[in-house]
């Protein structure tokens, strides 16, 4: 059983790295008692070989041929059902809207399975969703494809954009809330690596990246991972994007810095406003 007990050594990025990358080619192929082993030892874990590489830089090129800040909505006020499709919109602020205070500067692109492939990722997504059924003990298929039990899988794309694309330090505590009060006990966030940190040829960024806290030491797991990686990171770990290239000049107009993929089950709303039903308002001091 997973539960989430955090590293109590420091150790080195790379040694991190060693004890707790699992390969596998399908999520059925998972050493899946291994697996609960290194969440429960590291609250962290990286699965090599799922997501095929070069399907995340094909992807990445089409997004870049397709991104126009024009379609950017607000970072609140859509319909519940405008995410089930494809879908961007810019999030700058404190995001107060969430029922959390949570700064941000980054645009989110939904994109589930059943709406258009606009950037050939959906047999991606899908082995990432199922990656998460099995951590979470779950069919492997379980509302993937269709909303199942109430829940649907928001498949999407983060982007930070270079210039000061950030995402403040924290731990996921609305949609745990959420999945929480609906039977679901255990959270657990997978995402798929679509940029690497570094100064080489192959590299989207230099500074800043997506990160996780233990003992109060912070992991730039970009710096070591490749693309396609599926990293997972328990519910209980503070995480977050540290500005991204702040050496850059921020431009709009292009879709430069940090991407990474999502396929956070969410629950199903028909109607804006049911999310206050789970996660109050902000009480905030200022």
């Amino acid at each position: 059983m997973i539960q989430n007990k955090p590293i109590t050594n420091v150790l080195s990025l790379p040694e991190l790295l060693d004890k707790t990358l699992l390969t596998a080619t399908e999520p059925d192929d998972i050493d899946r008692e291994k697996l609960a082993t290194i969440l429960n030892r590291y609250s962290f874990a990286v699965i090599r070989g799922i997501v095929d590489p070069n399907t995340v830089l094909a992807a990445k090129q089409r997004f870049t041929g397709l991104y126009s800040p024009d379609n950017d909505r607000p970072a609140t006020g859509e319909e519940p059902h405008e995410i089930m499709d494809n879908f961007q919109k810019l999030s700058i602020g404190g995001a107060e809207h969430s029922g959390v205070y949570r700064p941000r500067c980054m645009r989110t692109f939904y994109n589930p399975v059943w709406a258009d492939d606009l950037y050939g990722l959906r047999k991606s997504f899908i082995l990432t969703a199922q990656t998460r059924n099995i951590i979470y003990g779950m069919d492997i298929n379980f509302a993937i494809d269709k909303v199942e039990d109430g829940f649907w899988t928001a498949a999407r794309i983060h982007h930070y954009p270079a210039g000061g694309g950030f995402l403040v330090s924290h731990v996921d505590d609305v949609v745990p809330v959420v999945q929480k009060a609906e039977g679901i006990s255990r959270y657990f966030q997978p995402l798929i690596v679509m940029s690497k940190k570094g100064k080489t040829d192959d590299c989207d960024f230099e500074t800043g990246g997506g990160f996780f806290e233990v003992n109060s030491e912070r992991y730039y797991y970009e710096e070591v991972c490749e693309l396609g990686d599926i990293v997972i990171y328990s519910g209980a770990t503070i995480h977050g994007v540290a500005d991204i290239d702040l050496h850059k000049t921020f431009d709009n107009r292009n879709c430069e810095g940090r991407m990474a993929g999502f396929v956070t089950i969410y629950k199903h709303f028909e109607r804006k406003g049911q999310l206050e039903q789970y996660v109050g308002k902000p009480k905030n001091k200022y």
